[in-house]
């Protein structure tokens, strides 16, 4: 019997993860089928440039003939559907037989979940203020948040929309193999497989449920801030050149309050919308032969709690771990669902880690990797060269 191969690609900041799936079909040979989640990374500088996607993407259709059974596109973030088409116009397309992508990516889905498109247009006006901020100042970290969160942003509010992304993602399997899943879905003649069973444990279908309680109206705009400044002069004009000297007859420590204040406003907005965006992720269970894998992209906390409250959540022998490693990506009271310290059966367990280091404080977070090490064998795509897959084996 052939093994179950799961390939977690090093695309720096990002997800690019290939599972290979042996099928039964009653002949002398199994037939293996490929289900390929996300392609993307964060661009931040030299260590996420496109350039990786042509060797990944390379070696993915040398192993699967140039068309993947199933894509899966968990959610709308740069570093998860960027690849495809950076890919593509370097000369390496990639087709699909069935596509999913999460629900809330549906054209109409804010037409049909008012309350979801309540919640999304308001972050789509605070990202708005964050970017106009960002104009007048310096913080390359928010500007890497407000990139991966592009999708939020009018056209050609920067120089590459992740809607361009997505859209391509629409465009890989045939469009009545293309499909906008949710947990609701049922997922009958969806996907090719036979043998394998597949569930979807997250998002819900109204993913308004993820924003519950919010801290509103608390970023300032860019116009606000310089006038605030102004207030000391008003005769004097002020140019907004980042706000770093104060100006003339304004206080300076009351200036610089005011500018660590909008700077902590903003991190703190654009966290709460980046954590919406990551809880639409689409959470993926694979059973076959014996075997339980779960793909979660990068779920966070409220989504989680959510899968334990509808009782989703059971012992798994791998699961790759959430937004790359992050506090924020493991629920510590879910851990202990999904891999007890002790383990339900005699199988080995393992979970990698796709992530890098330097983009993000903390990321990966040291504590929320040793909660799976006490648990499993942690595999981690840093130990690969950049384009490179680290692989793991499921007996079949």
């Amino acid at each position: 019997m052939s093994d179950l191969v799961v390939r977690a690609y090093n695309v720096g900041f990002g997800d690019a993860v290939l599972v290979s799936i042996p099928e039964d079909e009653g002949r002398r040979h199994d037939v293996v089928r490929h289900l390929l989640i996300d392609v993307g990374n964060l661009v931040a500088g030299e260590a996420n440039e496109d350039g990786v996607f042509t060797t990944v993407v390379a070696d993915i259709a040398a192993k699967t003939g140039g068309e993947v059974d199933l894509y899966v596109m968990t959610h709308e973030h740069m570093d998860h559907v960027q690849g495809l088409l950076a890919a593509r116009k370097a000369g390496h397309p990639l087709a699909a037989k069935y596509a999913w992508l999460t629900s809330s990516a549906a054209t109409d889905y804010y037409e049909r979940h008012p309350n979801a498109h309540k919640e999304r247009l308001d972050d789509q006006s605070r990202l708005t203020d964050v970017l106009a901020q960002q104009d007048v100042g310096s913080d390359p970290w928010l500007a890497l948040m407000i990139r991966n969160n592009a999708a939020l942003l009018p056209d050609g509010a920067l120089d590459l929309t992740t809607s361009s992304y997505v859209d391509h993602v629409r465009t890989v399997a045939p469009p009545d193999k293309t499909f906008y899943v949710d947990r609701s879905s049922s997922l009958n003649d969806k996907h090719p497989f036979t043998e394998a069973k597949l569930r979807i444990l997250a998002p819900e279908s109204d993913t308004s449920t993820y924003y519950g309680r919010r801290k509103k109206n608390k970023t300032f705009t860019a116009s606000e801030a310089v006038g605030v400044a102004s207030a000391g002069n008003p005769d004097e004009p002020v140019v907004a050149t980042g706000m770093l000297v104060p100006p003339v007859g304004v206080d300076a420590g009351s200036f610089f309050d005011l500018v660590n204040s909008r700077h902590q406003l903003n991190r703190e907005t654009i966290l709460e919308i980046d954590a919406a965006a990551n809880n639409t992720s689409l959470v993926l269970e694979i059973e076959w032969r014996g075997w339980t894998l779960l793909f979660p992209g990068d779920a966070e906390g409220r989504s989680w709690l959510t899968m334990k409250e509808n009782e989703l959540l059971r012992p798994v022998h791998f699961i790759k771990v959430s937004h790359h490693g992050s506090m924020n990506g493991t629920e510590p009271s879910v851990i202990e669902d999904l891999m007890p310290l002790v383990a339900p059966d005699q199988r080995e367990r393992r979970a990698v880690v796709s992530t890098h280091e330097d983009d993000w404080d903390s990321v990966p977070d040291p504590p929320t990797l040793d909660l799976y090490r006490r648990r499993c064998t942690l595999l981690d795509t840093r130990t690969v060269s950049r384009g490179e897959a680290v692989e793991i084996v499921f007996a079949g």
